[in-house]
């Protein structure tokens, strides 16, 4: 079994408010975008200080805080670029999968709500599911040559991952 990992690079280009949420199709061929994969919505900024608009906060202070600078304030040629802005990738782990083409999209979302269109990628599972439990040797039939076994089939639940 595999787990697929979904990697959202965080940048000054989202706002403090900024959030995913991941969409999958379980191997089914379409994605299902009525109903999230990830238990909530991932903050992308989950440390960073909420941003109230222009003079309301810490207008000078906010980037130390591990915030982001969308407003341009301070800005030169310099850093313009994302040169010295807090960045890191957030992850989010899907359930188990055993065999198959699987899809997720991510949705990104603003504090008012506002989603955007969303990013779609496809990744190939192909793993072995888990080994049976409980194996015993029920007996041996010497004419047919045959061992009978009994065996507790391992489970596997595309949804919980288990």
């Amino acid at each position: 079994m595999q787990r697929v990992r979904v990697t959202v690079r965080r940048s000054r280009s989202f706002n403090a408010d900024a959030t995913f949420e991941v969409f999958g199709n379980l191997g089914s061929g379409t994605i299902d975008f009525v109903h999230p994969m990830t238990p909530r919505s991932v903050a992308l900024w989950p440390d960073g200080a909420p941003r109230r608009g222009h003079l309301l906060d810490a207008h000078l202070v906010l980037r130390h805080l591990d915030s982001v600078g969308p407003d341009g304030h301070l800005e030169s040629g310099h850093v313009q670029s994302a040169h010295l802005q807090p960045a890191m990738d957030v992850f989010y782990d899907t359930p188990a999968y055993v065999f198959g083409r699987f899809q997720h999209g991510v949705v990104m979302s603003d504090g008012a709500g506002n989603a955007s269109p969303p990013t779609v990628a496809a990744v190939t599972v192909n793993s072995s599911p888990t080994v049976p439990q409980c194996v015993t040797r029920l007996g041996y039939d010497g004419v047919a040559d045959q061992i009978t076994f009994s065996f507790e089939p391992s489970r596997f639940d595309a949804i919980s991952g288990k």
